[in-house]
């Protein structure tokens, strides 16, 4: 697990949570029923030679069907066909940014752009979404709502780190940079390098791995952003493998279980508590920052400041 999450098996996450992160594959092609596009991320197999199957949902939303999608690998080559139509093309392509990629800066107004992109999320939820709990509908509001999350929690952490050397000294504690080392030529040629690793590492942080997330939340501003209610806690934690099968499985686990649970209701309530995991790094950033202004005020500033008062 990333960084900081190590520590957090009191909060209810599972010590051997299997994230698989970054292997997902991106699958799409054309539905040979209706002609509207279909795309999935699914996990490849894991074998040097073999086969996995996948259930990929066509994008008509007017018609809701899905296709089994089996992708092979034979000597890490792979392939992929629709068993229910072997004519179909389908693609398959590898996510990712490429080194070269030029990321930009965080967004300096992060939780400004949070809120307002949950009202409008919010109102896709009264117009869209289904009182059942297995609607193709729902997981897709499921997902925008955890990527909503992602790029505000993603844009706050990284604009504090780069903004304060404190949270930067924070953030050597990631597993990927704690046994970095830098020498002293490279230090000369360029100052910022420790900066710059820093911003490379959080870039490619998982950030809806939430419980990784509280633990550097806790760390670097004091903040602990993971609900105190034990049942909301559990909620939320549990969002997190639901939300890996809903973007890589379509919306089943391993043992080929569909989510039957993601309604209207349940997306409403854990808008509300990612609102409140907001709230509380919000505050906790706001701290830090005060916290850093008055040390930065010294001992003499802030007694001519009372005398002035």
């Amino acid at each position: 697990m990333d960084g900081f999450g190590s520590s957090l098996e009191d909060d209810g996450f599972p010590e051997d949570y299997d994230f698989e992160a970054d292997r997902e594959l991106e699958v799409g092609f054309i539905c040979p029923r209706c002609g509207h596009p279909a795309a999935a991320y699914v996990l490849p197999p894991e074998e040097w030679t073999g086969e996995v199957s996948h259930r990929v949902a066509c994008l008509n939303s007017e018609d809701a069907h899905e296709w089994t999608v089996r992708i092979s690998k034979h000597r890490g080559e792979l392939s992929a066909q629709l068993d229910e139509n072997e004519d179909t093309k389908v693609s398959l392509s590898l996510p990712g940014i490429p080194d070269e990629w030029y990321e930009p800066l965080p967004e300096p107004e992060a939780y400004g752009i949070f809120v307002d992109a949950l009202k409008e999320w919010r109102n896709n939820v009264d117009e869209f979404a289904t009182m059942d709990g297995f609607s193709s509908r729902n997981r897709m509001l499921f997902s925008t709502l955890y990527s909503i999350a992602e790029a505000y929690l993603s844009d706050s952490i990284i604009g504090a780190a780069l903004a304060d050397k404190e949270i930067q000294r924070h953030m050597l504690k990631l597993d990927v940079l704690k046994d970095k080392q830098v020498n002293l030529k490279t230090i000369l040629d360029k100052p910022t390098i420790v900066q710059d690793m820093i911003k490379e590492a959080l870039q490619r942080f998982s950030f809806h791995n939430l419980p990784a997330v509280h633990g550097i939340c806790e760390r670097a501003f004091g903040a602990r952003i993971l609900p105190a209610n034990k049942d909301d806690r559990t909620m939320v934690i549990a969002s997190v493998a639901k939300r890996h099968d809903c973007v890589h499985r379509n919306g089943f686990d391993k043992e080929g279980n569909r989510h039957m649970d993601i309604s209207s209701d349940y997306l409403r309530k854990l808008c509300n508590i990612f609102e409140s995991m907001a709230e509380a790094l919000e505050n906790g950033i706001r701290e830090a920052g005060a916290k850093k202004f008055f040390e930065n005020l010294g001992p003499e500033q802030e007694q001519s400041g009372d005398t002035a008062a």
